[in-house]
């Protein structure tokens, strides 16, 4: 997987007040957490907003170049949380995890249905979703965006499990292989 590279500033304020006057500026504030600490950081959002649309996606690599007006050091992270207006949708706090290329990390990936419109739907099933992402381990390098899943076989009353899900290389499901993922139930009945 490739990384995006983020420069970033330590700040060393904090508060409500001191987010607003970022977001002016056309930054948003973040955090980073390792080894036991975290740090405050500002990110340029039109980097950030790029860096998502781009290769990394949400579950991407991102070498953050962490400047703290003396020194520039890199950490290898994964985002752990977007904050984002309900009604813009413009990103307002990021989250990053530090992570180790040779250490296993945790977390959630989006499923994305992919194929034929599912047997069921056609005969006027409704495609519903129990579980929208996986909690999902593997080497960081191997995080992928989304896992695809192909509904396209599921008929009325079918069921597909976690454990049916075809996950990538090195990936491991950590939630139940018996939870109901996707499933078609029967029309509603005219009243």
């Amino acid at each position: 997987m490739d990384h995006s590279n983020l420069k970033v500033m330590v700040r060393e304020k904090n508060g409500k007040g001191v987010a607003r006057s970022l977001r002016r500026t056309g930054h948003v504030p973040a955090v980073v957490y390792g080894g036991g600490k975290s740090k405050s950081l500002s990110v340029s959002l039109k980097d950030v907003e790029k860096a998502l649309h781009t290769h990394a996606g949400r579950n991407g690599l991102f070498d953050l170049e962490i400047n703290d007006g003396k020194n520039v050091h890199k950490a290898l992270t994964l985002v752990r949380d977007i904050q984002r207006d309900p009604i813009t949708g413009k990103i307002l706090h990021l989250d990053f995890f530090e992570v180790s290329e040779k250490a296993k990390v945790r977390n959630r990936v989006p499923l994305e249905v992919v194929g034929d419109i599912p047997a069921g739907v056609k005969k006027g099933g409704i495609l519903d979703f129990v579980i929208r992402e996986l909690h999902v381990e593997c080497l960081s390098f191997q995080m992928p965006d989304h896992i695809k899943v192909d509904v396209s076989g599921l008929d009325i009353n079918q069921t597909l499990h976690v454990k049916d899900i075809v996950l990538p290389p090195g990936v491991a499901v950590l939630d139940d292989g018996n939870s109901v993922a996707i499933h078609v139930i029967p029309p509603k009945a005219e009243a």
